[in-house]
C-alpha cells in the first residue's frame, strides 16, 4: 500500500513534539511496521490549520487533489489537529477521502477512522480540536489585554528593541544605532527610500514578522510612524496608551522627522499632480533582472525615465533607470518591420463582408430580445410571475444580449485590422504619449527591459501570429546593420 504523510507546523516556535522532523520520524516508523511503501510527504511549514481557505495551505490542497486522483492508499498525520482544527473542514475532507477509498490514520490518537466507531471518534476529536483553537485565541486576546493594562508590549518587538530582564523592552545595542540613524536622516529631509538605502548599506535588516530582509520604503514608513519609540503602546482600539518602557527616540527628534516627512509628502503630492501624465510604456513594462514592475519618473528637464520599482524601494537590483525615448526608438524600429501581406488583408476584409449580412439579422434579434426583457419586467411588476422566475428569465435574456455585443465588437475590429497593422509604425511615430500607450497595450501584454535594451515582448494573443511571421524579417534586418555579424553575435 502506498502511504503519504501530511505534516504541518504553524510557526518556528513549535515544541519538538510538533516539529516537522518529529512528524516524519513517527511516519517512517509506522510505515516500516505496517510494510507500507512511502509514496511522498506533503509539508506545510508556517501554516495555520484553522483557516477555511485551503489555498493558504498549498501542500494540503495538493495532497487532497492527489488523494481524489487515487495516487495513494493511506494518509497519515501525526495528530488530528495537524490535519485541521476546523470541524467543518475535518468532516468535509475526511468524507472525500472515504469516498475515494483512502484510509486515514492519526498516529497520536492511535485510531483507524474508517471504522464505524472511528467515525464517531473523528467527529468528537475534530470538535475538540476546533474548541481548543477557539479557546486558545480567546485566551491569547485576554492575555494581550492584560499585558496592555500593565503597560507591557504585545507581540514581536520592532527594530531597535529587545526584551529586558523584567520583560520591559529596552534598546538593542546592535540595532538601536540604526534606529537612531533612520530618524536623524528623516529629520534632515531624507525620503523613506533614501533612509532604507542608507540602512541597507550599513548592513541592517528588518525585525519582527519581516525579519532579516532588506529595508524598503514601506518598512521605513511603518518604523518612522511607530509611537512605540516614544514610549507608547497600541491600546487595541486603534489608539495609543503609555507603556512601561522608556522612549527610544528623543521627542524633539521625533517631531523634526515627522515635520520633514510631512513636507516631503506635500511636495511629492504636488509634484506628482503637476507632472502626472501617461507614459507610452507604463503598465506593461517589467524588469528583466528582478521580475518587478517598471515605473515612470521625470527628470528636472521634464523627460520621462523608466526605472525598476523594486530598486527604488532599496532592494538589490542592477536595473538602472533609462530615458523613455531610448526604448521608444527601439519599439519604432521593431514596428517598421511589422506588417501583414496584402492577400491576408483581403482575407480579413472578405470575412468581414460575409459577416455583415449576419449583423443585420442580429440587429433584429437584439430588438426582439430587448422587447422581451421589458415584457418580463412588466409581468414581474404586475405580479403575474414570481421573483425567482423573473430573475431566471432576465439572466437568460441578458446572456444572449451580451453574446451579440461581443460578436459585433469582434466584427468591427476585423474591419479595421488590415489598415491598422499596415500603418502601425507610422501611427506610433506620430502619436502622443497617451495614444502610444493605447497602441502599446493593444499590441503587447508585456515588454521586458534589460539595461538599455528591450529584451523581449509578449504580444496580445490575437496578434501573436503576426509577430511570429515578422520575427525572422526583424532579426535579419537587425543583423544587416551590424558591421560584422560573426564578431558581434
Amino acid at each position: 500500500m502506498k502511504a503519504v504523510l501530511y505534516a504541518r507546523v504553524s510557526s518556528e516556535e513549535q515544541v519538538e513534539g510538533y516539529s516537522i522532523d518529529a512528524q516524519r520520524r513517527a511516519f517512517d516508523a509506522l510505515a516500516q511496521s505496517r510494510g507500507w511503501t512511502k509514496y511522498r510527504e506533503y509539508i506545510d511549514e508556517g501554516k495555520s490549520a484553522r483557516t477555511n481557505n485551503t489555498n493558504k495551505r498549498p501542500a494540503f490542497k495538493e495532497m487532497m487533489t492527489d488523494a481524489l486522483a487515487g495516487k495513494f492508499d493511506v494518509l497519515v498525520v501525526h495528530k488530528l489537529d495537524r490535519f485541521s482544527r476546523n470541524l467543518r473542514i475535518t468532516l468535509e475532507y475526511f468524507d472525500r477521502l472515504l469516498k475515494t477509498g483512502v484510509t486515514f490514520i492519526s498516529i497520536n490518537e492511535q485510531m483507524d477512522f474508517t471504522t464505524p466507531s472511528g467515525k464517531v471518534h473523528l467527529a468528537l476529536l475534530g470538535a475538540f480540536a476546533q474548541y481548543y483553537s477557539d479557546n486558545l485565541s480567546q485566551e491569547t486576546k485576554k492575555g494581550w489585554h492584560e499585558r496592555r493594562a500593565q503597560g507591557l508590549y504585545c507581540g514581536l518587538l520592532p527594530f531597535g528593541a529587545m526584551k529586558g530582564e523584567d520583560g520591559v523592552p529596552v534598546p538593542n545595542p546592535d540595532t538601536h544605532p540604526g534606529l537612531a540613524m533612520a530618524f536623524e536622516l528623516a529629520a534632515q529631509g531624507k525620503s523613506d527610500r533614501e533612509v532604507a538605502m542608507a540602512l541597507n548599506e550599513k548592513g541592517y535588516r528588518t525585525a519582527g514578522n519581516q525579519g532579516n530582509r532588506p529595508f524598503s520604503r514601506d518598512t521605513i514608513r511603518g518604523m518612522l510612524t511607530n509611537k512605540f519609540y516614544l514610549g507608547y503602546l497600541l491600546d487595541g482600539n486603534g489608539g495609543w496608551m503609555k507603556g512601561k518602557h522608556e522612549a527610544f527616540i528623543d521627542g524633539q527628534l521625533w517631531n523634526q522627522a515627522q515635520e520633514m516627512r510631512r513636507r516631503n509628502a506635500t511636495s511629492t503630492h504636488t509634484r506628482c499632480r503637476s507632472e502626472r501624465k501617461v507614459c507610452s510604456l507604463s503598465g506593461i513594462t517589467y524588469c528583466w533582472y528582478c521580475k518587478g514592475r517598471i515605473h515612470v519618473s521625470s527628470t528636472k528637464k521634464g523627460k520621462s525615465r523608466l526605472g525598476c520599482y523594486n530598486r527604488s524601494k532599496g532592494w538589490d537590483c542592477s536595473q538602472k533607470s533609462t530615458l523613455l525615448e531610448v526604448y521608444e526608438q527601439q519599439i519604432e524600429e521593431y514596428l517598421k518591420t511589422f506588417h501583414i501581406s496584402e492577400d491576408y488583408q483581403e482575407k480579413i476584409l472578405e470575412a468581414h463582408r460575409k459577416l455583415e449580412a449576419t449583423y443585420e439579422d442580429m440587429g433584429e434579434e437584439k430588438t426582439r430580445l430587448k422587447a422581451r426583457l421589458e415584457r418580463v419586467r412588466d409581468l414581474y411588476k404586475w405580479g403575474d410571475i414570481g421573483k425567482e422566475e423573473y430573475l431566471k428569465e432576465r439572466e437568460g435574456i441578458q446572456r444572449q444580449l451580451k453574446a451579440f455585443t461581443l460578436s459585433e465588437s469582434h466584427a468591427s475590429t476585423l474591419g479595421k485590422l488590415a489598415e491598422f497593422l499596415s500603418s502601425v509604425a507610422k501611427a506610433w511615430k506620430e502619436a502622443n504619449q497617451e495614444q502610444r500607450n493605447k497602441l502599446a497595450r493593444t499590441l503587447f501584454q508585456e515588454i521586458w527591459i534589460k539595461n538599455k535594451q528591450i529584451a523581449a515582448v509578449k504580444p496580445q494573443p490575437e496578434f501573436e501570429p503576426f509577430f511570429k511571421l515578422n520575427y525572422e524579417e526583424f532579426v535579419n534586418k537587425s543583423l544587416k546593420k551590424r558591421p560584422r555579424g560573426d564578431s558581434n553575435p
